[in-house]
């Protein structure tokens, strides 16, 4: 599978790139989603994803359906901006535990 990067961005901070691997997690693909990898949830939607750009491509209304279908959420944009806030609030806890 090749790698999908999306970006997250702590208060006060420039965005920071962040591989979909680590978005969305095992622990949120089995808590929020019918799947346990971002990859086959979009394998299980039949996505014609191959890269990056394909990825990008992909219509919303798509993804949406697809959402709806196999998540507890009502769209792509409530699943990731989710997975960005829990991706987020487990960063910065990191950094806190660091300084």
């Amino acid at each position: 599978m090749f790698k999908l990067t999306g970006y997250y961005q702590l208060p006060g901070q420039m965005p920071q790139p962040v591989d979909f691997s680590d978005l969305f997690d095992t622990a949120f693909m089995r808590r929020y989603t019918r799947c346990r990898s971002f990859e086959k949830f979009l394998a299980g939607g039949r996505l014609p994803v191959h890269s990056q750009a394909d990825f990008e491509a992909l219509p919303e209304a798509q993804m949406d359906a697809h959402v709806r279908r196999t998540t507890k959420f009502s769209s792509w944009k409530e699943m990731l901006d989710t997975a960005t806030d829990i991706y987020a609030r487990h960063a910065q806890l990191r950094q806190a535990s660091q300084k």
